[in-house]
């Protein structure tokens, strides 16, 4: 399953960047997660419907992105947050996930209800930095 949003928002780069690579901060954004804990080198999540994951997560303050590893869980693969400021400052989220086999039945569903997420996600996150 593979899918790209973004959004324009009127803010500091730096606050926006300082936001998005904050772990502890996605919760609040990103409804579909409802906690994560970092354990040594690995990051365990708890989302929002039953299901647990864990993942490892790179972060690049020099090219503005996170990449979210997902290793175990309802899905695997990878989404990307990054920045792009060219003349606007973008805040764009991809994502290229593969369901676990009980899941892959509500492929379609499953990628309508990621892809309304992440644009609600994205919204919350520029309604609060544009509204400070």
């Amino acid at each position: 399953m593979e899918f790209k949003r973004k959004i324009i928002i009127n803010c500091d780069k730096g606050e926006l960047w300082n936001l998005i690579k904050d772990y502890k901060k996605k919760p609040e954004f990103w409804h579909g997660t409802r906690s994560i804990e970092k354990i040594d080198d690995f990051y365990y999540v708890q989302f929002a419907f039953p299901g647990k994951g864990k993942m490892s997560m790179e972060v690049n303050d020099n090219n503005y992105y996170t990449k979210e590893n997902y290793l175990k869980g309802p899905f695997t693969g990878y989404i990307i947050t990054k920045i792009e400021d060219n003349n606007d400052i973008k805040l764009i989220s991809e994502w290229n996930i593969k369901l676990s086999p009980s899941l892959i039945l509500f492929t379609k569903r499953l990628q309508k209800h990621f892809q309304t997420g992440t644009e609600d996600a994205l919204n919350r996150i520029k309604n609060y930095l544009e509204d400070k």
